[in-house]
């Protein structure tokens, strides 16, 4: 049970880092990835040096899997995550994107040997059905360009599913801790110079301190917290089936946009919502 309480408590992480997000991408997306990761990285960092001190205990293949993980989920999925949640609503956007369990099973069945219970295909099924429906309905007034957001949806789960499995096989031989860590800094270096040699070293320290506060609350509440969660979820239970539980995040983000950016209700989402629940269930 404990393996599935951390990956619900990363839904609930990601949820709230997504309205974080959302209301902090006037720098554009690849500033928005950059600012997020960077105090992303400084949160985790200065908690692992105040309760391990400066040890840290990897194999070179748990860091070259670590750090192809986070170039795939930070850099290039980040990218495409930020991008699209540019173009569409919090509601539409965060549905498509939790498509990628079903890849996530299929990839951990391949790649690491993981068994498929019936009762994880089960559950994931009916919330993909559920995201799917969720992301029906009318285009809102603050949606830009749907077709582009829905894209960038797709293309973000794909990314977030191959960066699972090669995070687990990371995972193998470090604890999710040091994971978290390790994951972050060449990804960050990267993503930094290759923006910085297009648009120039200090672009990046020229945004509002909302939107550093902003970015940076989602950043240490997605991807310190809410993933740190999810690897030691994925230590307990497994890639597949923590990645199927946190598919909940949907539902409270759609919850939470409704509340915090005024996105209007719709039948598709009581529907899409009732499947998704129903989908957590079978699967715990």
């Amino acid at each position: 049970m404990i393996g599935e309480l951390y990956a619900l408590a990363a839904a609930v992480c990601w949820s709230m880092a997504a309205i974080f997000y959302k209301k902090g991408l006037r720098t554009g997306a690849i500033p928005a990835v950059l600012i997020r990761t960077f105090f992303a990285l400084l949160f985790i960092l200065i908690a692992y040096l105040i309760f391990r001190g400066p040890h840290f205990n990897f194999t070179l293949a748990a860091f070259a899997f670590l750090n192809i993980g986070g170039v795939l989920r930070l850099i290039l999925g980040g990218a495409a995550y930020m991008k699209g949640l540019e173009n569409i609503s919090v509601s539409r956007f965060i549905p498509i994107l939790f498509t990628f369990p079903l890849l996530t099973i299929l990839l951990s069945a391949v790649f690491l040997g993981e068994k498929l219970h019936i009762e994880v295909i089960a559950g994931t099924v009916l919330i993909v059905i559920g995201i799917w429906i969720l992301s029906k309905g009318k285009r809102t007034g603050s949606e830009i360009n749907v077709k582009s957001g829905i894209t960038m949806a797709v293309l973000a789960a794909f990314l977030y599913s191959f960066s699972i499995v090669a995070t687990k096989t990371g995972l193998n031989d470090v604890d999710p801790f040091q994971s978290v860590v390790i994951s972050m800094p060449i990804p960050l270096v990267l993503l930094y110079l290759a923006y910085s040699r297009n648009n120039g070293a200090k672009t990046i320290f020229r945004f509002s301190k909302m939107d550093y506060i902003l970015l940076g609350m989602g950043g240490i509440l997605g991807m310190g917290f809410g993933s740190y969660f999810f690897f030691v979820s994925m230590t307990y239970i497994g890639a597949a089936k923590a990645t199927s539980l946190s598919s909940i995040t949907p539902f409270l983000s759609s919850m939470l946009a409704l509340v915090t950016l005024k996105e209007k209700l719709h039948p598709a989402l009581l529907i899409g919502t009732c499947a998704t629940v129903a989908g957590i269930w079978i699967v715990m």
